[in-house]
């Protein structure tokens, strides 16, 4: 291995390699009276060059890099992550790193938001169908967690949870700046890259962008929406996008998203919640939404129901049906669909099965079938998947689209008190889990 003029760069201290061709035991000799100089130096500065003796060791090129910059370029940040599954106020921890500058076909960004799905907790309980590969990539010498001393070498895999966000472009690679720079907006394409963090390294071709920055420095971008609205763009406003349309969960991100997409295309729909107190504000706001009918889950299966919904679609069909729910609230609904009609599952929060008749089937001829948004990235190029973005943006940007209630929780990116930031996040995770609401991260 040819070493060059390597220059090993510390705050203190710069310890030049001489040029030469060096084997494995020349290089340990050097490394040797290294070793000796950094004794001298504080814990910190220790960690920092060790990490580039490693990187030495295993990575010269890489080396090179990181020692010509002297590290001015690794960016502190914190992620929420889980190395097993299980309840998230128990397996959630608070990760404080270091992230090296992206490679050359990836970006840095800084989180502004990251919702917390129910999708988003089945994957941290290990429910969830998709599970994001466990890693020890964001570990670095510098690294900690916020409730635990433990050894950075002895410190399990772990994934990043959420799978949603918006987040702003910091830094580019060399082979990207075409397609993305520096200052844009841009959210998650496709699922499992956890976007609980504040700042984190994705290949470009795995993001979407929403706002560019170009257009925001001419003006021309003159869009006001806010960052909750964009950050839950990719999962609820994509899910949901004929006469009429029925669907369950109504009150969930993707039912008033299936509302307000709805509303514009003259499209009525009749949208069932549960019976609970409360229940009647949710309808209010629905209404305010757009909705055009409104049932509660109890209503479901009584003949006076039936005769309800005929007298609202006035022999026009229900040809879709949307379900998140499942168990026989889902059968009842299901018998309100015309003949042909088609029930999509994209959801199962009671997590109960869900039975079709046989009369469903054989005398309306019914068709059932799964949405999965996370199988529909995979299968459409980053094209259709910009072109469905761009088609989401227009609606909101006319104003057809409002911001989903949540309730909206700090994450501090720049705080070095990552006990307190842990108990804070862990605090809006047992909010999400308890009932209380949308919850969502605010990166600040």
């Amino acid at each position: 291995m040819i070493l060059k003029g390597l220059t090993l760069a510390t705050q203190d201290a710069r310890i030049s390699i001489p040029r030469a061709v060096f084997s494995a035991r020349a290089l340990a000799t050097y490394m040797i009276p290294i070793s000796m100089h950094l004794q001298q130096l504080n814990t910190k500065q220790f960690q920092r060059t060790n990490h580039l003796n490693q990187v030495l060791m295993h990575d010269p090129k890489r080396f090179m890099s990181l020692s010509a910059s002297g590290f001015k370029d690794l960016t502190r940040a914190t992620a929420l992550v889980y190395s097993a599954y299980g309840r998230p106020n128990e397996v959630l921890k608070v990760l404080r790193h270091t992230l090296e500058p992206p490679s050359e076909d990836s970006v840095q960004v800084q989180f502004l938001a990251s919702p917390i799905n129910p999708a988003d907790i089945n994957q941290v309980e290990g429910v969830y169908p998709l599970k994001p590969a466990m890693t020890t990539q964001l570990y670095s010498p510098s690294s900690s967690f916020a409730t635990s001393n433990a050894d950075t070498d002895n410190r399990p895999p772990v994934a990043v949870g959420g799978n949603e966000g918006v987040a702003k472009v910091t830094k580019v690679g060399s082979k990207v700046g075409h397609i993305l720079k520096v200052g844009d907006w841009v959210v998650m394409g496709s699922a499992g890259l956890g976007t609980w963090r504040s700042h984190g390294n994705f290949k470009a071709k795995d993001l979407t962008k929403v706002r560019s920055v170009e257009k925001m420095n001419e003006g021309a971008d003159s869009s006001n929406l806010d960052v909750v609205q964009l950050a839950t763009l990719t999962v609820n406003p994509c899910t949901a996008y004929r006469d009429f349309v029925i669907q369950n969960g109504a009150n969930s991100g993707v039912g008033e998203a299936v509302i307000q997409l709805a509303k514009p295309l003259g499209v009525k729909t009749i949208n069932i919640i549960r019976n609970r107190p409360g229940h009647e504000e949710v309808a209010e706001r629905l209404r305010q939404l757009g909705a055009t009918y409104i049932l509660t889950d109890d209503q479901l299966g009584k003949l006076e129901t039936k005769e309800l919904v005929k007298s609202w679609t006035q022999n026009n069909q229900i040809k879709l049906g949307f379900n998140c729910v499942g168990g026989k609230p889902t059968t009842e609904m299901a018998r309100l669909l015309s003949k042909n009609g088609h029930l999509i599952t994209y959801g199962a929060m009671s997590r109960q099965p869900l039975t079709l008749p046989a009369s469903l089937q054989i005398f309306k001829n019914v068709h059932a079938s799964g949405f999965w948004l996370t199988a529909w990235n995979d299968e459409h190029s980053p094209e259709e998947r910009q072109d469905m973005i761009d088609n989401v943006l227009d609606v909101m940007k006319k104003e057809q689209f409002c911001e989903i209630k949540c309730s909206r929780n700090q994450w501090s990116v720049t705080t070095s008190d990552v006990a307190t930031l842990e108990g804070r996040l862990l605090d809006t995770i047992n909010k999400a889990t308890s009932g209380q609401g949308k919850q969502v991260f605010i990166m600040e």
